[in-house]
């Protein structure tokens, strides 16, 4: 599949859409509950379209597909919209599209509603992302920025970001700072959308990882934090951090056991 040339440097997760759902995963009844609690609040639409930028392979609007939403997913990558689309079942109102972050080619306020996942961290001119998930929002829409917190935290994915922290390499995303929040919301201020706090934290559920799958996950290059070390460093701290897995009591068996969280930011656009 043939596709433009993205207009900013942007992560591209082609190599790794056979793969990419096994790796990330927030459990559809933990969506769904935190769509219910924005559609109670007022701060989501009960029915609608809803435009998906970054769509990857459709984790995050998938299950409003199935709630009879009508789905819009743009991504960059034509290997993850043809995942997307395999999962979709044909009574779903959906359609996917490869297309840039940066210039979506869609109408402004087509969207009653707009969903974004970790798609800032990946875009190096985030702001023009950005400008665009607020030009198809319909005027009075939320944004939702939806991120899962202490998914990726585990041990071995610790001490690798340790390493490559000491060697200089502390800034690892090509954009925006998926660890601040409040960088994203002085952007959408500047652009007059009101942030409106929602608590998500007690959204939870549990996952365990073997120190050993996540050594090889991080060798396999799954993970776009690592993408832009040099080769030498990579394979440097990766040896290192073999090592590392190694000398503990239980070697590559040693099992980490998580509890991630849903991390939830809405904007409103202005208007409406």
């Amino acid at each position: 599949m043939t596709q433009d040339k993205p207009s900013s440097r942007t992560s591209d997760f082609s190599g790794i859409a056979h793969r990419y759902d096994e790796t990330r995963s927030i459990p559809p009844h933990c969506l769904q509950k935190a769509f219910d609690r924005l559609i109670a609040q007022g701060l989501f639409p009960e029915r609608g379209v809803i435009v998906d930028i970054g769509c990857g392979t459709g984790q995050i609007s998938l299950p409003l597909a199935e709630r009879g939403y009508q789905i819009r997913g743009f991504d960059i990558s034509g290997e993850m919209i043809e995942y997307a689309r395999s999962k979709a079942a044909p009574a779903w109102g959906t359609s996917f599209a490869v297309a840039d972050a940066c210039r979506l080619p869609t109408t402004d306020g087509c969207a009653d509603g707009v969903v974004v996942s970790k798609l800032l961290q990946h875009i190096e001119d985030w702001q023009q992302a950005g400008r665009e998930m607020i030009r198809v929002a319909r005027p009075g829409a939320s944004i939702v920025h939806v991120n899962e917190r202490a998914a990726f935290g585990d041990a071995v994915r610790r001490h690798v970001r340790h390493l490559a922290s000491e060697l200089g390499f502390v800034r690892r995303y090509i954009g925006l700072d998926p660890h601040s929040r409040s960088e994203l919301d002085a952007f959408m201020r500047a652009h007059s959308c009101e942030p409106i706090d929602i608590d998500t934290r007690d959204i939870q559920w549990a996952t365990e990882i073997g120190y050993g799958e996540a050594l090889e996950r991080i060798r396999d290059g799954l993970f776009a934090e690592f993408w832009y070390l040099p080769a030498d460093i990579h394979d440097r701290i990766v040896a290192d951090t073999a090592a590392w897995v190694a000398a503990q009591p239980d070697g590559a068996a040693t099992v980490d056991r998580l509890s991630p969280h849903l991390s939830v930011q809405v904007f409103r656009t202005p208007g409406g």
